[in-house]
């Protein structure tokens, strides 16, 4: 007999826990005897998790409104505020004489990165780029692709998923250097897995976060913190133009050839629900 409580209740274990917290406007201010305040980004403080913020990558509005050493300043407020707000996990804390890391109210959504995208947009209107919005290319990071896959893992791992990703991503060596090794499993010895971002247009900036994540294991099972590790790598896409999107497919094919000869091994996706999936099985797989 159709039961509709259980059709209800079935519904309700099937959707998607939404993250609840507090979001914070980052403002900057470019003059203290003038003090005009500009919003240069938004930051967000789960109930669960680690502080999440995202400021503005394009700076041609704010050219038009000051000049290039602005630009300088407020490249180096953006940095100065994600410094703050990643490594400190208390609110009353980020503060800084030219910056103001000023509370906004609740919100609640599928993801942390959903969250700030959705505000940056509202409330930041630096954020937009001169021109057409819809024709820029807009990569997704290592730092945004991580976002997005321990959220989803977090649901899909289930009672394990603190077993696979430790609430803190980086491990520093006896020599001091950090590795982002965000991923771990116990299979035929301790092992740990990075990912890397190849979704870029410029050649130098692929080869540079691909050789990276390589250091990073390689440097992890050189000093015997883990046996074995693995690199999963997001491959370009989005509205790259053609041309730049064949010569991004390239670096990571000759980057692919090169951790093959190493025997290192290393996966790719289309996206980071693709990468997602062979995260999850790589976590769960059994020798």
């Amino acid at each position: 007999m159709l039961n509709i409580d259980d059709i209800f209740r079935d519904k309700q274990s099937a959707a998607p826990c939404l993250v609840k917290g507090m979001w914070y406007r980052v403002q900057w201010t470019p003059d203290l005897s003038a003090g005009e305040r500009l919003n240069l980004g938004v930051a967000f403080l789960p109930q669960q998790g680690a502080p999440y913020i995202q400021t503005i990558d394009d700076f041609g509005r704010l050219r038009c409104l000051f000049d290039d050493r602005a630009e300088f300043h407020a490249k180096l407020a953006c940095r100065v505020a994600e410094m703050m707000v990643e490594s400190e996990p208390n609110p009353e804390k980020w503060t800084s004489p030219q910056l103001s890391i000023v509370e906004g109210g609740f919100a609640q959504g599928e993801s942390a990165e959903d969250i700030v995208e959705r505000m940056m947009g509202d409330l930041v209107p630096l954020s937009v780029p001169r021109g057409h919005r819809s024709m820029r290319h807009s990569p997704v990071t290592k730092k945004r692709a991580y976002r997005r896959i321990n959220d989803s893992l977090s649901f899909r791992l289930g009672n394990e998923y603190r077993e696979h990703v430790p609430e803190n991503p980086k491990v520093k060596t006896e020599l001091g250097i950090d590795l982002f090794l965000p991923f771990r499993r116990e299979n035929d010895g301790h092992e740990a897995a990075t990912i890397v971002s190849a979704d870029f247009t410029k050649p130098e900036k692929i080869q540079g976060e691909l050789y990276l994540g390589h250091r990073d294991v390689s440097v992890a099972t050189t000093e015997k913190a883990f046996k074995n590790g693995a690199i999963f790598i997001l491959r370009p896409g989005g509205r790259m133009k053609a041309s730049d999107l064949k010569a991004a497919e390239e670096e990571v094919k000759d980057f692919s050839l090169y951790l093959k000869s190493l025997r290192v091994p290393h996966y790719l996706g289309k996206d980071t629900d693709e990468l997602t999936d062979a995260i999850k099985h790589w976590c769960l797989e059994v020798a």
